[in-house]
């Protein structure tokens, strides 16, 4: 005696596999034309400028630049703002001659050159971005950038400023100290570096010009952040340079 195959309910198992696998198929299917209409707003402007006659900055719709195809100057403000701005790092390395033992300018500025240098590389990262802005393409790569940047630059920049004030000017009091407030130093200094930058691309406006003082200004002020930590911390050189 044979037993009934139970063709409903393999039937109906098969159906359910069936639209579980195409379900993905389908909606990617139906949502190609949302994400076509998607990048076609996102997409930048065409290179003319019907208002102006001029062409557009790259990834700055609606930003014309002069009928020559040359940037824009900056304003009176911007540049007085980046002059002014400039200060800080030499700021920053003559407070780090109050703040610890060692009161020689020349020292603790060459501390701050040193961490700058180490930390250039890494810095850049911070300051990435695309060309050609697309939401949907490049938000995640800016962030990403940002996120490896800001890990990277302290740690580098504290050893350069460490570095340089151990092995030139004296081993510090407290050597092990002295890094991690170095770094606790490029660490702040890092985030007020970001700050100075964004506003002086602010200022800036459209214009391209001193985009690598602006980076450099940045870069002096994590640096002499790295230096005040260090020398605060470290409690200045040693009085006998020969002590173990």
């Amino acid at each position: 005696m044979s037993l009934p195959c139970p063709a409903p309910r393999v039937s109906f198992t098969v159906s359910l596999l069936l639209g579980c696998l195409l379900a993905p198929v389908a909606s990617a299917a139906s949502d190609a034309p949302l994400r076509q209409d998607e990048e076609s707003r996102d997409a930048p402007a065409g290179p003319a400028s019907p208002d102006t006659g001029g062409t557009r900055l790259p990834g700055m719709s609606g930003v014309p630049l002069g009928s020559d195809g040359e940037d824009v100057p900056l304003t009176a403000e911007a540049r007085v703002a980046h002059g002014g701005l400039a200060l800080l790092p030499l700021g920053g390395s003559w407070g780090a001659t109050r703040v610890g033992g060692d009161t020689r300018l020349g020292a603790t500025a060459s501390e701050t050159a040193a961490g700058m240098l180490l930390g250039a590389m890494p810095s850049r990262l911070l300051f990435f971005r695309p060309k050609a802005y697309n939401r949907s393409r490049w938000v995640e790569m800016e962030v990403v950038a940002f996120g490896a940047g800001l890990v990277l630059t302290p740690p580098l920049t504290a050893l350069g400023t460490w570095g340089l004030g151990e092995l030139a000017f004296g081993r510090s009091r407290d050597p092990g100290d002295a890094y991690l407030g170095a770094l606790g130093g490029a660490a702040v200094g890092a985030l007020l570096g970001v700050v100075v930058h964004e506003v002086l691309v602010k200022l800036a406006g459209p214009s391209s010009h001193l985009k690598t003082a602006r980076q450099l200004i940045a870069l002096g002020v994590i640096g002499a952040g790295a230096t005040v930590g260090y020398q605060w911390a470290g409690g200045g050189p040693r009085p006998d340079r020969n002590t173990p």
